[in-house]
């Protein structure tokens, strides 16, 4: 253990998307634990991230900065701020492999500045801009990475910290659930299945998804064999353009769009299954302990696979996947095949997938009975 107990000042950077923050949720609970020792900042970019860490309660302390939309000089000086404020450390959380995260986080100017070497760009992007650099190990999970760093500040063995995902629903959040499904006529909709074609389009993303229309297949033919099954499509401002596909289907598909994070998250637990791409709302989906069919083509399942939860990966097993690597780079399809590896990926596949963990939730579900 640590001799040193004097309260730190600690800046987590949390400037991906809502999935790492997700998975970055065990560290970040885990220094949270010792309000004693530190006294956490936590900074995002993204509305649904300062949602989703506002109601975790790690600490009152949620900081919002406009770096895609706001003037250079507005976010020059909020950066100020954060000079003037002195952190003792700041944390660049697995993953974040961009050179603009290391210089924020070295102009900041915490004491000490933690961050991580990845295999690609291992140079390129200055993580010798922070004095503590973890080593990218691709054999870990992204939650295994982020507990080193927590593990370090709080000198433990990683091994004995707890790694199970955070996502709490407030009283407000179950109440918003509740009115959704009523007015949808879900409130005892068997089985309940939440759908999510889409991810964050940001670099290049959305080429790891599966196509929308095929989804659309899915959902007509898992209701066609099971007349009573409902789905709960999750539309966010982002995805729009691409869940218009899916949702033109009456009678058994609800839209939940634009809802609240904590909402969304209380409307998971209410399901028996999820089927998404690689996304934001896959680790939502992990988080409520919701069974997940996920659907993998560039990236990898080795890092970010669904968490502590039932799940099947799906996946073409082509030679060259996965060929993502966490960098500054857009996705690309480095064997010229136009993701093939996900757009070509049989619905066949999929369905049995969902079928067999719907069948093992059966059969838990009356294991269970007394």
């Amino acid at each position: 253990m640590q001799s040193d107990q004097r309260q730190r000042r600690v800046l987590i950077f949390c400037l991906s998307g809502l999935g790492d923050a997700i998975m970055a949720s065990p560290s970040i609970a885990t220094l949270a634990g010792e309000p004693g020792r530190f006294r956490l900042t936590l900074l995002t970019m993204f509305g649904s991230v300062a949602e989703y860490l506002r109601e975790q309660a790690f600490t009152e302390d949620v900081r919002f900065v406009d770096f895609l939309g706001g003037s250079k000089a507005r976010v020059f000086r909020e950066l100020w701020r954060l000079r003037q404020e002195r952190f003792d450390v700041s944390v660049l959380p697995y993953p974040h492999n961009r050179i603009e995260y290391n210089a924020v986080a070295r102009f900041i100017g915490a004491r000490e500045r933690i961050g991580f070497r990845y295999q690609r760009q291992a140079h390129l992007n200055l993580p010798s801009l922070n004095q503590t650099v973890f080593g990218e190990d691709p054999k870990l999970h992204v939650v295994e990475e982020n507990l080193r760093w927590a593990a370090h500040l709080i000198g433990e063995d990683v091994h004995g910290l707890a790694d199970e995902l955070w996502f709490r629903s407030t009283p407000e959040s179950t109440r918003q659930a509740n009115e959704f499904l009523s007015e949808h006529g879900l409130a005892d909709a068997s089985p309940l299945v939440g759908i999510h074609p889409s991810c964050n389009p940001m670099k290049n993303q959305q080429n790891r998804c599966w196509p929308p229309t095929q989804f659309a297949r899915f959902m007509e033919r898992m209701s066609e064999r099971q007349p009573s099954m409902r789905f709960v499509l999750f539309e966010g401002p982002l995805d729009e353009k691409v869940s218009s596909a899916v949702h033109k289907k009456p009678g058994f598909v609800a839209v939940a769009r634009r809802l609240p994070i904590g909402a969304v998250a209380s409307v998971f637990r209410r399901c028996q299954l999820f089927v998404g791409n690689d996304s934001g709302m896959l680790h939502v989906a992990s988080a409520c302990k919701v069974p997940c069919v996920a659907v993998f083509g560039p990236t990898n399942p080795t890092w970010v696979r669904p968490w502590r939860t039932p799940h099947v990966i799906v996946s073409r097993g082509l030679p060259c996947s996965p060929c993502f690597s966490y960098s500054s780079r857009p996705l690309s399809c480095p064997a010229g095949l136009d993701y093939a590896c996900v757009r070509d990926l049989p619905l066949e596949s999929v369905e049995a997938a969902a079928w067999q963990l719907l069948h093992q939730s059966h059969a838990s579900a009356i294991n269970a009975q007394p």
